[in-house]
């Protein structure tokens, strides 16, 4: 009769076996490459305090597109939304 080698018998006894473990273990060797490609780009990379720095001068340049220009008097009627209520009482809303 053939004699189990241990890892097997490891495999087997943690509930993988030996495909679950060489599917596991290619995983792993296949993040270690993107990683491995992500160090290469890293180091690649300017210093990256610099390249913060000319990302928000190019950024600052530029109004925000969502946020509407005024030109002009500003519409006061808007803040009555933003505004607590009218009475001294306060606010008679519960929330549960």
């Amino acid at each position: 009769m053939e004699e189990t080698p241990a890892y097997e018998q490891d495999a087997v006894s943690l509930g993988g076996g030996k495909h679950r473990i060489l599917a596991d273990l290619a995983r792993v060797q296949q993040e270690l490459v993107f990683l491995e490609k992500e160090l290469v780009e890293v180091e690649k990379t300017d210093i990256v305090s610099t390249v913060c720095e000319e990302l928000l001068c190019a950024i600052e340049k530029e109004p925000d597109p969502l946020l509407p220009l005024t030109i002009g008097p500003l519409n006061l009627g808007w803040d009555r939304w933003f505004e607590g209520p009218n009475g001294g009482d306060g606010c008679r809303c519960l929330i549960l």
